[in-house]
């Protein structure tokens, strides 16, 4: 029995002709391709600066480093995210400081927020988790510095503007099951030009009359010629995943015993991930086995041991909806890869096992 991936890149003979192309070029450090990706990125996204660097996570870190962020600043971060947020926080010598997110959500709650902030507090970092939009517009109030993480939100909108437009620097992730990829390799987008200055001189770091500690933090010119590729077909690629979704959704709205996201009516989503909540733990763990069992792979979208709480030894009672949601939710696949059998067979399984 073939399995069905959770994930896979949606990589086509286009992508590989293009790195052909580049290595031939004999130039592989940053040059045209790595330019005309942050021009793509900057241009979606309605920024005026882009930086690419070879990971969402080098783009975290050089973020904290242009806001000034350093020795024992408190950044506020949700618990309900992946490590590399409190690792770009202890990068700076910074204080991570933990909140919980909104309840039936994914994303970091602003009254949580609030309740955290003193004199000690520099940052935010705002991640728009599994593509769902954080409700950025009220975190802004605050009066923070916001770093807006949408690793996992290029193509979705909020209140008509595209994530990765609100922050005081957006970063991005072309990880390899990223919305499009580019291997590894991300970016970091923002209007101040000060900042924008700052990324440059930081991560170009040779050639430089004076030293500082600076990164190797770029992309090569060969992984950013396929997230050129893909670029050109991303709204084909939105176009599938919600394809994709149109075939769940039917089969889902007749569970009252579940929710799932996103809705029919989500079309501001760029359904990076297609999520079931079932009623506890007991019921998910059995539903997925069942569909392991059947070859379908699906993945738990934060671990309940992975929730940065967790990590840091933090009392669970303290962060209620993160725990809530790592026990309960699931991620069916969407990814652009799936073929047509390979859909039917998930939704075919989908109705039996219901």
């Amino acid at each position: 029995m073939k399995k069905i991936l959770h994930n896979q890149p949606y990589i086509g003979e286009e992508e590989i002709k293009a790195v052909v192309r580049t290595l031939r070029s004999k130039w592989l450090v940053p040059n045209k391709e790595t330019g005309k990706l942050e021009d793509n990125v900057k241009q979606f996204v309605r920024r005026r600066y882009a930086v690419a660097t070879s990971s969402g996570s080098s783009a975290l870190h050089l973020s904290l480093l242009a806001l000034g962020i350093g020795k024992d600043d408190e950044v506020i971060i949700p618990a309900y995210v992946c490590t590399a947020l409190l690792n770009a926080v202890y990068y700076v010598g910074a204080i991570p400081v933990i909140v919980d997110i909104e309840k039936n959500g994914f994303t970091i709650d602003p009254p949580s927020i609030r309740k955290k902030i003193n004199k000690k507090t520099k940052a935010i970092i705002v991640p728009h988790v599994l593509g769902f939009p954080a409700r950025i517009d009220e975190i802004k109030k605050f009066k923070l510095l916001i770093v807006e993480d949408c690793a996992h939100a290029l193509g979705s909108f909020y209140k008509g503007k595209p994530l990765g437009s609100f922050g005081d620097i957006s970063i991005f992730s072309f990880y390899a099951t990223k919305v499009i990829t580019t291997g590894h390799g991300g970016m970091l987008v923002t209007n101040n030009r000060k900042y924008y200055k700052i990324v440059r001189d930081l991560i170009y770091y040779d050639r430089r009359k004076n030293y500082k500690v600076r990164y190797n933090y770029q992309l090569t010119d060969f992984a950013a010629a396929i997230g050129n590729v893909q670029f050109k077909r991303i709204d084909n690629l939105f176009k599938k995943r919600r394809y994709i979704a149109s075939k769940y959704i039917p089969i889902l709205e007749e569970q009252k015993e579940i929710e799932f996201w996103p809705k029919k009516e989500d079309k501001n989503l760029n359904h990076y991930r297609f999520i079931i909540k079932f009623k506890d733990k007991k019921i998910r763990d059995s539903f997925k086995l069942n569909l392991a069992k059947r070859g379908i792979s699906t993945v738990i979208p934060v671990e309940n041991y992975q929730l940065l709480h967790r990590y840091l030894r933090l009392p669970k009672k303290d962060f209620p909806n993160a725990e809530g949601i790592s026990n309960t939710t699931l991620a069916l696949p969407i990814h652009p890869s799936l073929t047509e059998n390979e859909i039917s067979t998930i939704t075919k399984t989908l109705k039996l096992l219901f």
